[in-house]
């Protein structure tokens, strides 16, 4: 075993069953294999490099790890234990035999003849357990990320975002009068048009983005971190490019092109959790097909990444370093506001702005940026800002009252509370 990093597999005793149904961690994997290639397991670097991993994403590292040299399941609580006592073990092997132990051979001797969590042990090479690992999460036609991975990456990443106060989008695709061209071409040159959509797909996508064969014709792209403008750009340049690519037979399509139609929906804007921001995506999606095909439809008709709730609150604007003056905020959202002054405001203005939430009968206070102004009758304009900055406090706040709004709107109750604040 020494000089190659391998997998064992046999059968365990105890509370973790080899084979034991587990959601994979495919970022953490990956990080694992990169630390495996890159340093190998009986390097003085692997020790400082794994706990440098575990800051970063917790002792689940541990767990993964034992599972992919060992096939055992743990939890990671009892994964780091093991772990450390598996590093216990080599020590004593090299005390008793006066010679340096290859950790894997230590691993394979804690786990037979000390924990005794394996019965008939076989060694697997890591590159071919890699291999079959991924063939679980892989589409074979594509080679995209298959529904599987694709709805476990999802919850992750609405998690991640739940986390950070960040968007997340989703973006839907189908391909426009697909049956038509299987018809005509055959399913052989249908395969052949949907390995290159995978392509043409990934090739418009930042590295942290996902492309996902959902099912059939239907695609699917997870972009983390992107508002809903974003995600529009990012659709729109996929469509184009994908309605420029001269296919095989694309002029036995109705309008002689083959193309692709997009619903996109934005987290936390038009959905609080993964299975509804599918559902709302596909409806986008299916307004996209129903509307003429070949577009990009946002769900909700907007471009809004947040979610936004009417409310009336009185309070204080300051621009730069002048005095302040009055505004009534009229709706507003984790990401900005819109309120209502007396006089103009130039666009991209740095302002400070300053009001009362009613019901805490605290103050918030954030800076924003100028990004809409209007003006609706004589010296009367409406604002619109983008939150720059505001304390964790002050958003914790401003989040759980839209929150609460939002569910009184929801019911049918309107209802306006006016705050004031001073400069």
């Amino acid at each position: 075993m020494s000089g190659s990093t391998g997998v064992l597999d046999g059968k365990s005793r105890g509370p973790d069953p080899v084979g034991q149904e587990r959601k994979w961690s495919p970022e953490i994997m990956e990080n694992l294999y990169n630390l495996l290639y890159r340093v190998d397991l009986g390097n003085r670097k692997f020790g400082p490099e794994l706990e440098k991993l575990e800051r970063d994403q917790g002792e689940e590292v541990y767990s993964e790890l034992v599972y992919l040299l060992s096939h055992l399941r743990y939890s990671p609580p009892q994964a780091k234990r093991h772990w450390f006592q598996i590093l216990a073990h080599q020590k004593s092997m090299e005390k008793r035999f006066g010679a340096k132990v290859d950790l894997r051979v230590a691993l394979v001797s804690y786990f037979v003849e000390v924990n005794q969590q394996l019965k008939n042990p076989k060694i697997i090479e890591l590159k071919v357990f890699e291999q079959t690992q991924a063939s679980v999460y892989r589409d074979q036609l594509t080679g995209l990320c298959n529904y599987r991975y694709f709805r476990e990456h999802l919850d992750r990443e609405v998690s991640r975002s739940v986390r950070y106060n960040s968007p997340i989008s989703l973006v839907m695709i189908d391909v426009d009068n697909f049956k038509n061209y299987n018809d005509r071409n055959g399913h052989e040159a249908g395969n052949t048009i949907l390995s290159t959509l995978a392509c043409l797909l990934s090739d418009s996508l930042r590295t942290v983005d996902v492309s996902a064969r959902y099912g059939g014709e239907e695609f699917a792209l997870i972009l983390p971190a992107t508002t809903k403008m974003g995600a529009q750009h990012v659709a729109e340049r996929a469509r184009e490019r994908i309605e420029k690519h001269r296919f095989p037979n694309e002029d036995s399509q109705p309008d002689g092109v083959l193309t692709v139609s997009m619903g996109v929906a934005t987290y936390p804007a038009d959905a609080t959790e993964p299975n509804e921001l599918i559902r709302h995506a596909d409806r986008a999606l299916y307004f996209a097909k129903s509307n003429g095909k070949n577009q990009v439809h946002l769900y909700g008709h907007n471009r809004r990444s947040y979610q936004r709730v009417f409310a009336k609150l009185e309070g204080t604007y300051q621009a730069l370093a002048q005095e302040s003056f009055p505004m009534t905020i009229l709706n507003l959202s984790e990401g900005g506001l819109l309120f209502q002054v007396d006089r103009n405001l130039p666009m991209g203005t740095l302002i400070r702005t300053r009001f009362m939430i009613p019901e805490e009968k605290k103050e918030i206070s954030l800076s924003a940026r100028v990004i809409r102004v209007e003006e609706t009758g004589k010296e009367v304009f409406q604002v619109g800002v983008r939150i720059l900055e505001i304390l964790a406090a002050d958003w914790c706040l401003l989040s759980r009252y839209i929150g609460k709004l939002d569910k009184r709107q929801k019911a049918g109750i309107q209802e306006t509370v006016p705050a004031s604040v001073g400069s």
